[in-house]
């Protein structure tokens, strides 16, 4: 690449490392936070997600589940008498390091970032370690490139970043894809803006035990209906979690087809996954498989109105609940029942997202962004019992969020903004759990 000023590297930013040709940057931003949550309060620091709502035994509407004639109190929601929460936190100011070399074989760049929301830091008092005083440092991306092959941990080729929002809160809308994960990914580049990439990345199937026990022990009221003790495990089991083996077989396989012009870009991508689980919740070594998948199309527009712009996703699949909805602990791929005859049923879910860009000036700009996310339960797949009808009807169905904000860049390295934040859940019975959330940041890059 052409160089600029003396000592000037080879990309926007950087500074080319004496006696070397490696050209090295060092980026990132401080950014600041307050959230004024207007009902109970959510998590800070991490985004709004739906997920932290529509917990069973959260904050629910209704007070009684009624199963196969079986009446099961549900905790009170408490929350629900709560009138505003106010949080500061600074925990999404990141750093980067990236560097890139010319070689005989294609450029060789290293990006490596990490940002401070892991919640597990060192606090300032022992006393006073439920406030967000100090986070832990969490690696997110880590990876390098030799011409089109790519290899470390960075977002998930099924994901589209260009067509998302842009967003105050951390967390954002749901979208497609998985947030980052490790990775092996190939690019074919055809020409005149179309690529073609695959790759095969860390498998982690999520899988709802249709008979595990409820949380809670004997629940309040309940008339001796016990369903185990509060460390029995979640309802949906993510990765193996609680001691129970799940044994991801081989990669998932994902491929994106992409074509940029001066209008925007189109994007189609997809991935197939063998959901592959190696023991039974209830002790037994059964080794279950079946095929999963999902696919998504996503896009920009550049809008003919001054420097707006349309973004949107679509996804659906079977299978395939982690690629469907970023962030989304309520989107397992498939349920697992046991009993005489233990099965793994797949779970359809489906996305639309959109998101609206308009500036108002050169430095003062509003996004609408919003999405829908909906899980198809099946009530068959969970059995007949009245745990497992339990289960189901205390599985996520639905969620949205919807965000608008105002956001003022007096300078390129700056922004200032206010943002409204709604998202709200719905479980299979019925219930919902919502939240609304006003915020402020400011960011200050380098």
């Amino acid at each position: 690449m052409a160089q600029g000023a003396p000592g000037a590297g080879s990309f926007p930013g950087s500074f080319l490392v004496p006696g070397t040709q490696t050209s090295f940057k060092i980026g990132g931003y401080v950014k600041f936070d307050y959230t004024y949550d207007f009902g109970a309060q959510q998590v800070n620091g991490s985004g709004t997600g739906v997920p932290a709502l529509i917990q069973p035994f959260g904050p629910l509407d209704s007070g009684v589940l009624n199963i196969n004639g079986v009446t099961i109190p549900v905790q009170a929601d408490g929350a629900h008498h709560i009138h505003g929460n106010s949080q500061f936190t600074a925990a999404e100011s990141r750093f980067n390091i990236e560097t890139r070399t010319p070689t005989s074989y294609g450029e060789i760049k290293t990006f490596i970032e990490g940002d401070f929301s892991n919640p597990n830091g060192l606090s300032n008092s022992a006393a006073f370690k439920e406030f967000t005083n100090s986070n832990g440092f969490r690696l997110r991306q880590a990876y390098g490139t030799l011409g089109p092959f790519l290899a470390g941990q960075t977002f998930d080729l099924f994901r589209d970043p260009e067509s998302e929002g842009e967003t105050l809160d951390f967390g954002g809308d749901s979208t497609t894809g998985r947030t980052r994960t490790p990775q092996a990914r190939y690019t074919f580049d055809f020409g005149n803006g179309l690529t073609w990439a695959v790759d095969a990345q860390e498998p982690q199937t999520n899988v709802v035990n249709a008979d595990s026990a409820a949380p809670g022990a004997c629940l309040p009221g309940g008339a001796g209906l016990c369903f185990g003790s509060p460390n029995n495990g979640s309802l949906t089991t993510f990765g193996g979690q609680n001691g129970v083996r799940q044994g991801d077989k081989i990669p998932d396989f994902v491929t994106a087809i992409r074509y940029s012009a001066p209008w925007g870009h189109l994007r189609a991508s997809g991935v197939l996954r063998d959901l592959y689980w190696h023991q039974g919740f209830d002790g037994s070594n059964n080794n279950l498989s079946t095929f999963g998948w999902a696919a998504s199309f996503t896009g920009t527009w550049n809008v003919p109105i001054g420097k707006d712009g349309l973004g949107w996703e679509v996804a659906y699949g079977q299978g395939g609940g982690a690629f469907i909805a970023t962030d989304e602990a309520g989107a397992p791929d498939a349920v697992w029942t046991g009993g005489a005859s233990r099965t793994l049923q797949t779970i359809k879910s489906g996305l639309v997202a959109a998101t609206y860009t308009h500036f108002w000036n050169d430095t003062l700009r509003s996004n609408l962004t919003g999405s829908y996310f909906r899980q198809q339960n099946r009530s068959g797949d969970f059995g007949p019992t009245v745990t497992e009808q339990f289960n189901f009807l205390n599985e996520q169905k639905t969620a949205y969020t919807i965000h608008l904000n105002l956001i003022w860049s007096p300078v390129p390295q700056t922004n200032f903004g206010v943002e409204f934040i709604r998202v709200q859940g719905k479980l299979q019975d019925g219930q919902t759990s919502e939240g609304t959330r006003l915020q402020a940041s400011a960011q200050f890059k380098f």
